[in-house]
């Protein structure tokens, strides 16, 4: 990843609601997954019915988070390309944009927000930190 360990040169986010609610609900999605998983675990070694809709609980928990994830993901848009950084599409990337294989685009922009409160929008190159303040300026060398 190629964020700078502060965030120095990171823009703010003017709206930040939209990227903290895609991240509560990609962190429910992903320990939803987890119970499932677990729970089909359990399910093969018991043959519990109990289990069995605890299992279609969380298949049920899984799909409705990826839905509301999904609309919440994009939701949050670039302010300054009004792109979908958290939102892999077919458009053409920056140089500058993050990937961690196997994710795509928009995973790995989600991941660094989720553990870093920093992304690079993956459409205009731009990184930008959830934490700082709007018109929080910094001063650079220079003029």
């Amino acid at each position: 990843m190629t964020l700078h360990k502060h965030s120095h040169g990171a823009r703010s986010l003017p709206f930040k609601r939209a990227y903290v609610a895609a991240m509560i609900v990609t962190f429910i999605h992903y320990m939803a997954v987890v119970a499932t998983l677990t729970l089909i675990f359990i399910l093969i070694r018991t043959q519990d019915n109990k289990v069995a809709m605890w299992l279609l609980g969380a298949l049920a928990l899984v799909g409705a988070t990826w839905g509301i994830g999904y609309i919440f993901r994009r939701a949050a848009t670039c302010p300054l390309c009004k792109g979908t950084p958290l939102v892999d599409t077919r458009a053409a990337k920056h140089r500058k944009a993050v990937r961690l294989k196997p994710l795509n685009f928009g995973a790995t922009a989600l991941l660094q927000l989720t553990f870093s409160n920093r992304f690079r929008c993956m459409y205009c190159g731009t990184p930008f930190d959830l934490l700082r303040k709007p018109g929080s300026h910094h001063e650079r060398g220079g003029f």
